[in-house]
């Protein structure tokens, strides 16, 4: 019976069943190229295009006080790749979301002068936990190397890009 409850209770909340990065974004959320060049700039660029996926109401205030407030950390969230993945966690209830900026020309990060090409901003409450670690780690593995993120630096239009994720998670 409580199992049977929670299942019913994840199945109306679909969404927080994400679990690959390309079912997290969508071509309104994939900017390319990203206009910013400033890490704050950049940054609010890409949490501007989150209510743009209608299904993911997601308040601009809140998701930039949370991307300040983990971003404030000593850890810095720029990879040595230069992809930066800045993230917060948001008051419930709040859906996962997630935008990415490409950048060709490279985002001034501030952390020893590195620059980055690709910033994904993802966002999500406590309720949502599993699946907003789950998409952070998958995008750290996926950008292991340079081959994705260079392919995706090429690209240009979003549907392209989306493809490109699509492709590397299924290989």
């Amino acid at each position: 019976m409580l199992l049977t409850r929670f299942l019913s209770m994840q199945l109306r909340n679909r969404e927080n069943f994400v679990k690959l990065l390309s079912e997290l974004l969508a071509e309104g959320v994939i900017l390319c190229p990203l206009e910013e060049t400033e890490k704050w700039a950049a940054i609010e660029e890409c949490v501007q295009a989150l209510p743009h996926v209608a299904s993911r109401k997601i308040d601009f205030a809140s998701a930039m006080a949370a991307i300040r407030e983990r971003e404030a950390q000593e850890h810095s969230t720029i990879l040595d790749n230069g992809v930066a993945i800045p993230h917060g966690i948001l008051p419930d209830p709040a859906p996962l979301a997630g935008a990415l900026g490409v950048s060709p020309v490279g985002v001034s990060y501030g952390v020893g002068a590195r620059k980055a090409g690709l910033i994904f901003v993802i966002v999500g409450s406590r309720s949502v936990r599993r699946e907003y670690l789950g998409i952070l780690a998958q995008i750290a593995r996926l950008f292991r190397g340079l081959d994705l993120k260079n392919k995706i630096m090429q690209a240009k239009l979003p549907g392209d890009v989306l493809q490109l994720i699509r492709d590397a998670e299924n290989s």
